[in-house]
């Protein structure tokens, strides 16, 4: 079958993205698993994925570098091909270094706006949890969760990852499973983090392929009534100049 469709999917983040487990020895990048996934779902499509995972990087730039990496890979690496997702996961180093919500928010509102400025769909998660955090990290992961998920923008969308895929949440069993450690996950763990993402895209996606005839719709009535509106307005401007009420 000739492939008709191609989906270029950004994957950008820290060690989590980067798919560190086994204490370093090994990565395996969520992103493996939202390839083969998305090739499941989609067939006929041509996907690829680009996996940028810097463990230890922060949101807030400087001291992190998450802004000028999406700078770069937009102005350098790929100018003329841009991304059609960007998965971004950000934020877990900036609360373990106790940086507050009201820096780190901003911080990636400034790295999102790169690929959205771009045309590339942005789907941000939020900061998975932990098992051995500072005592302040939680309430504070909460505040940055809600900003992440309450923010409005047209091709931002949000997905819960710390809601999916809960550290406290699940059995004890189910977490040796999952979690490679209080903070990284296993090789199942980021397999399982691929899939979620995946079905994501593909329902958005297909929410979009729904959505687009009602819009093209919206924007077709939206047309004829600027040009009923500017005929009538024409026609009282004749009207007028015929009354001798306006000079040419």
């Amino acid at each position: 079958m000739l492939l008709t469709n191609s989906l270029r999917v950004l994957c950008f983040g820290d060690s989590l993205t980067a798919g560190y487990t086994q204490g370093g020895s090994l990565f395996h990048p969520y992103g493996i698993a939202l390839k083969a996934s998305l090739e499941k779902s989609l067939p006929s499509w041509d996907i690829t994925t680009d996996i940028q995972g810097l463990g230890g990087d922060q949101a807030v730039s400087p001291p992190g570098s998450f802004f000028p990496r999406m700078d770069k890979l937009y102005t350098e690496v790929h100018p003329k091909t841009p991304y059609d997702w960007a998965v971004v996961l950000g934020g877990t180093n900036d609360l373990n270094q106790d940086r507050l919500p009201s820096d780190i928010f901003p911080a990636l509102e400034r790295v999102w706006a790169i690929p959205l400025s771009n045309n590339t769909k942005v789907l941000a998660l939020t900061v998975t949890g932990c098992g051995a955090c500072a005592p302040a990290v939680p309430e504070r992961r909460a505040d940055l969760n809600q900003r992440i998920l309450g923010h409005r923008e047209e091709n931002y969308y949000a997905y819960d990852l710390h809601k999916a895929v809960p550290y406290w949440g699940m059995s004890e069993e189910r977490r040796k499973e999952i979690w490679d450690d209080t903070l990284h996950f296993t090789v199942k763990g980021y397999d399982l983090i691929g899939k979620l993402l995946a079905d994501r895209i593909v329902e958005l996606a297909k929410q979009e392929e729904r959505e687009s005839p009602k819009e093209e719709l919206v924007r077709e009535e939206l047309r004829k009534r600027r040009a009923r509106q500017e005929r009538i307005a024409v026609r009282e401007r004749l009207e007028r100049l015929e009354e001798g009420q306006l000079e040419l």
